[in-house]
């Protein structure tokens, strides 16, 4: 059904966005109050100390300027606190990306938490969570950051192949790394959740299989699973030819990962994201899909607060933009099929004309006989091949709708 497989997930487009400046924005945050108390902030750290060979992410390699970053974090905590939208405001989420940003010191670490405890309010069981590698978060880095409420970590363990772990210029061999990381789940009450690529060039369905069996082995609470991707400008594409790529293996991957994870105590929580039962729920990317607002902090930080979208390009530079209800209301919209479960309920609740429900019923009977989805009385389930194919679907859902819209 389809030919090329869209590895990352749809975010919706096109964008429809007023520019707006800086000006605006706070005098909104001074007069406005939140629809909704709850919220999330998002912190981005863009340094890490080794870099990965297939990132193009915003990161640069760390020098000397985390101590200054980290005064400018708090800076900017201090800054949007005094906002009385802010204040009005129970963020239920933070959320630490990279960039790695547990290459930040303890002290760094102790100064900036303590910062958004004393000037944010957060929910009474808010989830707190930092991307980190295994390297870069030592016992010593864990036990103060869980004594300040720190409670779910991500690690980029990639794989625990030691010829896997060179190809993506990871540190530390497989056997090192698989037991940094059970020291870790020994040491941390919290979610622990890891990262992990497939089909990196020659992967054996019995690598595949091993890393697995080693998380699972550890006791991880979650497991994000992507097949690799080819970007621009990475270390791998400048020194791996990316013709070996064969669907195929790719398909035999991804079900093979799949399959050797899930069970009566696991189950598929988003297209690529496998997570124990009752344990981790992913809250901040489901307050994202949900439109709720995102505070963003930080070079490289992006978010939205209200009807206005923020992108913190550089210290002193920031995209800033008023949302269209229909940019909002689409986003919401295309982030129901980043699921496994799609209920048609969901879909009836944005009025979508009956030319498009019409279109959209012969695409989803179209892949029920290419034996991607399932029809159930409340909607739809995605096979373990429509699993594969999911940002395939839901790409194709987003054409199909986005002319109701933007009209």
């Amino acid at each position: 059904m389809f030919l090329q497989r869209i590895k990352g997930h749809h975010s919706g487009h096109p964008k429809r966005v007023k520019p707006a400046s800086k000006e605006l924005l706070e005098e909104y945050l001074s007069q406005t109050s939140p629809d909704q108390a709850d919220g999330a902030i998002y912190f981005h750290v863009p340094f890490c100390d080794n870099i990965c060979s297939f990132c193009s992410m915003n990161r640069t390699k760390l020098d000397d300027e985390i101590d200054d970053y980290a005064n400018y974090i708090i800076s900017q905590i201090e800054h949007y606190a005094k906002f009385e939208y802010i204040k009005q405001k129970e963020f239920s989420s933070v959320y630490f990306g990279g960039g790695t940003p547990t290459t930040l010191k303890e002290r760094h670490l102790e100064r900036i938490i303590t910062a958004i405890n004393q000037n944010f309010k957060l929910a009474k069981n808010a989830e707190f969570s930092f991307e980190s590698t295994l390297h870069n978060l030592s016992i010593s880095k864990l036990r103060l950051m869980q004594n300040l409420g720190v409670n779910r970590f991500s690690i980029g363990i990639q794989t625990l192949s030691d010829r896997g772990r060179k190809i993506l210029n990871r540190i530390n061999d497989g056997i090192k790394a698989s037991e940094h990381l059970a020291k870790l789940r020994s040491e941390f009450s919290g979610i622990l959740c890891a990262d992990i690529i497939y089909n990196y060039p020659e992967q054996s369905i019995h690598e595949c299989q091993k890393d697995a069996e080693i998380l699972k082995q550890i006791g991880v609470d979650s497991v994000s699973f992507y097949s690799l991707q080819f970007l621009d400008g990475s270390e791998f594409c400048k020194n791996y030819d990316t013709n070996y790529y064969k669907l195929e293996q790719d398909i035999a991957l991804h079900h093979t990962f799949l399959e050797s994870m899930i069970d009566d105590n696991h189950y598929l929580l988003e297209l690529t994201k496998i997570a124990k039962k009752d344990r981790d729920s992913y809250h901040y990317i489901a307050m994202t899909h949900k439109g709720a607002d995102i505070l963003p902090i930080g070079i490289g930080a992006g978010g939205a607060i209200g009807k206005y979208g923020v992108f913190n390009y550089k210290k002193e530079q920031q995209m800033i933009g008023i949302l269209a209800d229909e940019e909002i209301e689409y986003k919401k919209f295309i982030a129901l099929f980043q699921y496994q479960n799609v209920s048609f309920d969901d879909i009836k609740k944005y009025n979508l004309g009956e030319k498009t429900i019409s279109t959209l019923n012969d695409f989803f009977k179209k892949c029920e006989e290419n034996s991607l989805l399932s029809f159930n009385k409340n909607g739809y389930t995605l096979t373990r091949d429509g699993i594969f194919w999911g940002n395939n679907i839901a790409t194709e859902v987003g054409k199909i709708a986005q002319k109701e819209f933007y009209k």
